[in-house]
């Protein structure tokens, strides 16, 4: 079986997991690996708004974390059916500890964003993060010291993704963590909007239309100003992603 891994270099902790899974793999299948950072040109011919996709066999599109029973099934010609997580999310605002995100604290991240609790793949990400970077990320949002939310940007010419970009607007690349019982992610975009409008015009972002994943859903955007830009991509069976503007 053929498996084509696509990831935005380590701007994911996950796509380093992902990797190292696949590198256990690699005497049983034809494991090609992109970095779409690398080749821009790549994102756009496979009409990728993901940091990682896994396409087998040229037809199979898996869009969340990787695992051996999945791969297994599909090696034996087993239906999977990959479902969008989609919640009600908590309306009621948190307001916590806001911290910058940076090299000396991204290790707390692999709690909630790493499938394995991986600190490697923390590490990883800074390495990322700090080429296209200055030792600003975003900001994380704490509850007696853990991580319920936070947000990530990148300028946007840093961006492999078919959008519009330029040195004035930044690109939201991660907002989490998305909850029924709170909502965890407005106070620190809210700090994240008041710091980039010193050096940035505007803002955008990519949304699923009803899923949490990414950044979503579209009306929690709508709903802190952001305009819909209109549907970039439609992923058959599993979601439809617009691209969220805001004027900072």
């Amino acid at each position: 079986m053929k498996i084509d891994f696509f990831y935005w270099n380590y701007q994911c902790p996950i796509n380093n997991e992902n990797i190292m899974l696949l590198n256990e793999l690699k005497t049983d299948f034809k494991i090609n690996y992109y970095d779409i950072s690398v080749d821009p040109q790549i994102a756009i011919d496979n009409n990728i708004y993901f940091p990682f996709l896994t396409v087998f066999n040229n037809t199979i599109r898996w869009r969340g974390p990787l695992k051996k029973d999945i791969i297994e099934k599909i090696k034996k010609g087993k239906e999977v059916v990959e479902t969008p997580y989609m919640i009600k999310l908590g309306e009621q605002k948190f307001y916590g500890e806001i911290v910058e995100l940076n090299d000396s604290n991204i290790h707390l991240l692999s709690n909630g964003c790493t499938m394995n609790n991986c600190s490697a793949s923390c590490l990883k990400k800074k390495q990322f993060l700090s080429s296209v970077c200055d030792d600003f990320y975003g900001y994380l949002h704490l509850n007696n010291g853990k991580v319920v939310g936070g947000v990530e940007y990148i300028p946007s010419l840093q961006v492999p993704y078919n959008v519009a970009k330029d040195e004035e607007t930044a690109f939201l690349t991660c907002i989490y963590h998305s909850s029924t019982e709170y909502d965890y992610k407005s106070y620190p975009l809210e700090k994240l909007e008041q710091r980039l409008s010193k050096k940035y015009k505007s803002i955008i972002a990519i949304s699923g239309e009803e899923g949490t994943f990414p950044n979503g859903n579209l009306q929690w955007f709508l709903n802190h100003g952001y305009i819909d830009n209109g549907v970039i991509s439609i992923e058959e069976n599993y979601c439809k992603l617009h691209l969220m503007s805001k004027s900072l």
